[in-house]
């Protein structure tokens, strides 16, 4: 709570240090023949990742010519694997092992994805040695990019940002749609999975009831009676999706859930998003797999807390997202002792978002 309450002036402070260095410094034009490589920075999650798509396509049809490379993290580089806008990917290592992998390919473009206040992003596309930098500016980080960069506006989504930082390079704004590209021999394995199961013709939910943050999980117990209601109700399979680590909490909805459900928490990325494309509608929380599901153009309906709502809203059509506008909302915190947010959200309001998907999907 202390850190959260000096976050604030303590900006402030470096905004005013640092923005009179930012006027003097000169902005340049990007001149379309100068840019033959650009280097992407969006070495975070999955879901950032997911969004950042557009972006990649804007600068490709900009400058079709020019390599694209992503610097990407161990987690979330999967998502654009066989993505015919990304010429290369590089995996995060750390500043010393980014220096010396980047430095020497010479970039000619340097851009920031990331919508922060932090400076270090900021200042990776300065050590990058690129010419263009570009990014977000937020109290004073823009000191480091030479291209005149968009700040943050309120009510705006994430990808509508992404698209103003595309027409700060001279690309065109970004279409607000994500993409995922699986391969055949993905969509093939996924189909002899349905088939092990004996499950290809059957109706398929999916839920996916982890989060990066404890505040943004939704409670174990509904997503297990929800579970339950849509096999009641639909007769459809559901599956159960989610880590390693977090078997136990499936085991608990899958019992709550009771039969035709599946658990499946031992999946690489790629495998879940190829079992995922072959269901109907997701439920989940506000989490990667959200945004995975509409980059793939299955319906979803998800429970939001914390979190921006118009910020991290997903993208497409047959989105659903439920919230309650608390007082305290959005707070933004990864824990929660109250969770109010989440706690009001209940099956019954989540079941007519279901059912609403539902009828529109056997409509």
């Amino acid at each position: 709570m202390f850190k959260t309450l000096l976050k604030k002036p303590c900006l402030i402070i470096r905004r005013i240090v640092l923005c009179p260095a930012g006027l003097f410094s000169r902005k340049r034009t990007v001149k379309n023949r100068d840019v033959k490589k650009i280097l992407f920075l969006r070495h975070d999650r999955v879901g950032d990742m997911v969004l950042s798509t557009p972006v990649f396509r804007a600068f490709k049809e900009k400058y079709p010519d020019a390599a694209i490379t992503v610097l990407a993290s161990e987690q979330n580089h999967e998502i654009i694997t066989n993505n015919p806008n990304v010429d290369e990917i590089l995996l995060y290592k750390g500043i010393r092992h980014f220096l010396h992998e980047v430095r020497t390919k010479k970039f000619d473009m340097a851009v920031d994805l990331f919508l922060t206040h932090d400076m270090k992003q900021a200042f990776m596309t300065f050590l990058s040695g690129a010419p263009y930098r570009l990014g977000f500016k937020d109290s004073g980080r823009e000191i480091f990019f030479s291209v005149r960069s968009p700040a943050a506006q309120p009510q705006k989504r994430m990808v509508e940002h992404l698209s103003d930082l595309a027409q700060a390079a001279g690309a065109g704004a970004a279409d607000s749609a994500p993409e995922i590209f699986l391969s055949k021999q993905e969509k093939a394995w996924a189909q002899s999975e349905l088939s092990r199961m004996e499950l290809e013709e059957a109706m398929i939910i999916a839920l996916h009831p982890g989060a990066f943050y404890p505040s943004q999980r939704w409670p174990a117990e509904r997503f297990g009676e929800s579970a339950r209601q849509i096999i009641e109700s639909y007769g459809a399979a559901v599956f159960i999706f989610g880590g390693k680590h977090e078997s136990h909490l499936l085991e608990k909805i899958q019992h709550a859930a009771g039969v035709r459900s599946h658990i499946f928490c031992d999946l690489s990325l790629r495998q879940f998003m190829a079992l995922l494309n072959c269901c109907r509608l997701l439920v989940c929380n506000n989490s990667g797999p959200l945004h995975i599901a509409s980059a793939l153009k299955i319906p979803t309906v998800s429970m939001t807390g914390p979190t921006v709502v118009p910020l991290w809203l997903p993208q497409g059509k047959n989105q659903i997202a439920v919230n309650k506008a608390l007082h305290c909302s959005p707070c933004n915190r990864a824990e929660c002792s109250d969770h109010s947010c989440m706690e009001q959200i209940t099956v019954s309001e989540v079941m007519t978002e279901v059912n609403r998907q539902c009828e529109a999907l056997n409509g």
